[in-house]
C-alpha cells in the first residue's frame, strides 16, 4: 500500500514539475494534489531533493523500459533512434521552460547525480551507431564516439537555449528541430529514406 502511494506521489509530482517548473511547485501543493497530508509526504520523502531524484529515476527507468520494447520491434539502428526520440518527445513535449533551468539552478546535486550515468549511456549509444553503420543507414565516416556523447547528453542542450527559446519557440520545438537536423546529418541515402518515411507517417 505504501509503495503504491509513493508511486502515485512520484508520478503526480513529476507531471507537476514538467508542467509548471520545479521551483513553483511546493511540497504542500504536491500533498494536496495527491490527497495526503504534508506529514505523510515527508514520511515518504525526506525533502524535495529526494522526491525530485526519485521522479527523475522513475522517468529514466520508464524510458529504458520502453526503449527495450522498441528494440524488439524495429529492424535497424536508425529506426530505434527515431522511435526512442519520439517516446522522449511525447513525454516531455508539454514541459515548462523553467523545468530545466530550475533543475540546474536550484537542485544542482540532483542534476549532478546523473552525470556518472552518461558514460554508460554514451557507450550504449556508440554501439547502436556502429550497428547503424554496419546496416548501411549511418555514414561510415561518422565519428560514433563523438555523436554518442552528443546524443547521450541531448537534454543538456536545453539548459543553454534561453536566448533561442522565446514565447514563439518552446524548448521542445527547438530540440525537435535540432534532433531532426542532426539525425539527417549522420544518415546515408538509405537512412534518409527511413527518416523521411518515419516522419511522414508520424505527421500524417
Amino acid at each position: 500500500m505504501a509503495s503504491d502511494l509513493k508511486q502515485r506521489v512520484i508520478e503526480t509530482a513529476f507531471a507537476l514539475f514538467l508542467r509548471h517548473g520545479i521551483k513553483s511547485i511546493t511540497m504542500d501543493y504536491i500533498a494536496s494534489q495527491v490527497g495526503i497530508s504534508k506529514r505523510t509526504l515527508y514520511e515518504l520523502f525526506k525533502d524535495k531533493d529526494q522526491l525530485l531524484l526519485e521522479c527523475l529515476t522513475w522517468n529514466r527507468r520508464e524510458i529504458e523500459r520502453m526503449s527495450l520494447e522498441v528494440a524488439q520491434k524495429v529492424d535497424n539502428a536508425l529506426a530505434f533512434l527515431l522511435e526512442v526520440f519520439m517516446i522522449q518527445w511525447k513525454r516531455m513535449r508539454n514541459v515548462n521552460r523553467n523545468y530545466f533551468s530550475d533543475l540546474k539552478r536550484y537542485h544542482p546535486q540532483v542534476s549532478r547525480m546523473f552525470d556518472d550515468e552518461r558514460v554508460s549511456q554514451a557507450e550504449s549509444m556508440r554501439h547502436i551507431l556502429e550497428q547503424g553503420q554496419a546496416e548501411g543507414v549511418i555514414l561510415k565516416d561518422c565519428r560514433c564516439d563523438i555523436v554518442a556523447q552528443l546524443l547521450s547528453t541531448k537534454f543538456d542542450i536545453l539548459f543553454s537555449l534561453d536566448e533561442i527559446c522565446t514565447v514563439e519557440f518552446t524548448f521542445m520545438e527547438t530540440f525537435e528541430m535540432i534532433f531532426k537536423t542532426f539525425i539527417r546529418g549522420i544518415a546515408t541515402a538509405k537512412g534518409l529514406e527511413i527518416i523521411d518515411r518515419y516522419f511522414a507517417e508520424v505527421e500524417s
